[in-house]
């Protein structure tokens, strides 16, 4: 074996071990009757943690410059790893209780983490629209999978109607930027760029085209469309992975790709994500105001948080590209915590089309629950010493280290504007009377997600320095 070849083999190693793990759970999954369908999600969790732990340490950089892997893929992989965990355990006993447990969710699941890790370490744009349709494919399956519910349905389809668009377009100016630069290869483009490429017309067309498909899969406004019906429709413990894990990826890989390929041309972009940063996040939260139904506040709830992400993205900077991954890791947790206790709460009747107003009551209910509620909505709402206000922090002190104190303003504006719909959950859990007049049973293995992702918000929000120092030394 050539040490080229040995190379690439190591850099490519994490995926071929999750594809080896994914054609394994096929054979579980065909091998294990109908009442073990769970024990497919079980397999999955423990082969996401074993490939966390054999993840060879890097950096490596295979097939001519094209796949790399070092510390920065492996963040995002924990993060993908994260969020596959805890819907895998939220959402057993919810696809149970409705006769749609079936191990290909957790298959299909797998396999868009696969896709995730192919977008994140990709530097070359061929790979990343591999990784990236392997993961929208998957996305499209979970969204529609329950085809019983008309509102699943109408998620899976209109999923993949403006995913393909969003392709469509991304694919378009990559046609373009092949075409101008004759690479496409992250530093080629790069090179192209600071030999006086980024005055050209055609390559300047070419990026923001790419731009949008990025923006779409990141549901920033005004590419948000999709991100309320798609969440809302979609089976609740799988709409809290769609909000966390494909926005990871996309973050994951337009940092990448900002920072190696658009970089001798930053300046020019900065205006068009700063937009975006104020659309998304301003949009977001205002909209959130008017929701009656908690699952759709979340859905533009995780707009919102979209737009406090860009923030990072504007400054153009390493610190900035450091305050996202902070925040996607703590974001991760929080929010699929959130959906999975709408989950649990919905399982046992508690929850009536997912009204706001069916909390009420919930603190007498369970108030184990409850509490675990009321810490994710003030985290996401970025109040501390909860993890949420780490996040927030870190992303506002990037702006303002680059003197870009206005946007740091407007996001703290929006922080606080936010606080009144994930306060509303939170008043009538503690403070309005249940028309319901049923206890509330727990079943493990969703109470094990929510009572990890409950303490994970506490633990991060009192001790950051963990996450903090997993990414201080991040080079893209």
């Amino acid at each position: 074996m050539t040490p080229q070849l040995f190379n690439d083999i190591i850099t490519v190693y994490p995926e071929i071990l999750m594809t080896i793990f994914a054609l394994t759970l096929i054979v579980i999954d065909v091998v294990a009757g109908d009442k073990m369908k769970a024990s497919v999600g079980y397999f999955g969790i423990a082969f996401v943690v074993l490939v966390a732990l054999l993840c060879p340490a890097g950096p490596f950089i295979g097939f001519s410059n094209m796949l790399i892997w070092d510390n920065f893929s492996y963040v995002f992989f924990l993060i993908f790893a994260m969020a596959y965990t805890l819907t895998t355990l939220g959402s057993i006993e919810y696809l149970k209780d409705r006769n749609i447990l079936k191990g290909e969710i957790y298959i299909v699941m797998f396999f868009s983490l696969i896709g995730m890790m192919f977008m994140v370490s990709a530097n070359d744009l061929t790979i990343f629209y591999v990784g990236l349709e392997t993961m929208a494919i998957s996305m499209y399956v979970l969204a529609g999978f329950n085809k019983h519910c008309l509102k699943s349905n109408e998620a899976g389809v209109k999923y993949f109607l403006m995913g393909a668009f969003s392709s469509g377009l991304f694919l378009y100016g990559l046609s373009f930027i092949y075409g101008l630069t004759g690479s496409l290869t992250y530093t080629d483009i790069a090179a192209a760029l600071q030999g006086h490429g980024s005055d050209s017309l055609g390559i300047k067309f070419g990026l923001l085209l790419m731009l949008v498909g990025f923006a779409f899969k990141i549901s920033a406004v005004p590419f948000h469309m999709w991100a309320p019906d798609v969440y809302t429709g979609s089976p609740t413990p799988i709409a809290g992975f769609m909000t966390v894990a494909p926005k990871a990826a996309a973050f994951g890989a337009l940092i990448r790709f900002t920072w190696v390929a658009v970089a001798p041309a930053s300046e020019q972009w900065t205006l068009f994500f700063t937009i975006l940063a104020v659309l998304t996040m301003t949009y977001g939260n205002l909209v959130a105001l008017a929701q009656e139904n908690v699952k759709r506040m979340l859905a533009y709830s995780a707009i919102a948080h979209a737009g406090y992400m860009l923030i990072g993205l504007v400054t153009m900077t390493p610190e900035g590209f450091r305050a996202i991954t902070i925040y996607l890791l703590i974001y991760s947790f929080m929010n699929i915590g959130a959906f999975t206790v709408i989950g649990l709460l919905k399982n046992k009747g508690m929850i009536d089309d997912e009204r706001i107003e069916s909390f009420a009551g919930l603190s007498k209910k369970n108030p184990l629950v409850a509490l675990a509620m009321l810490l994710f909505m003030f985290s996401l709402a970025g109040i501390p010493p909860l993890a949420g206000f780490v996040g927030k922090f870190y992303i506002f002190v990037a702006a303002i280290k680059a003197e870009m104190y206005w946007l740091a303003v407007v996001g703290v504006l929006n922080s606080a504007l936010a606080c009144y719909y994930y306060m509303r959950v939170t008043i009538f859990m503690y403070f309005r009377e249940s028309e319901y007049e049923t206890e509330l049973t727990l079943k493990a293995p969703a109470f094990v997600a929510t009572f990890i992702a409950a303490v994970l918000v506490v633990l991060v929000g009192f001790f950051p320095s963990f996450f903090v120092n997993l990414v201080s030394s991040l080079t893209v």
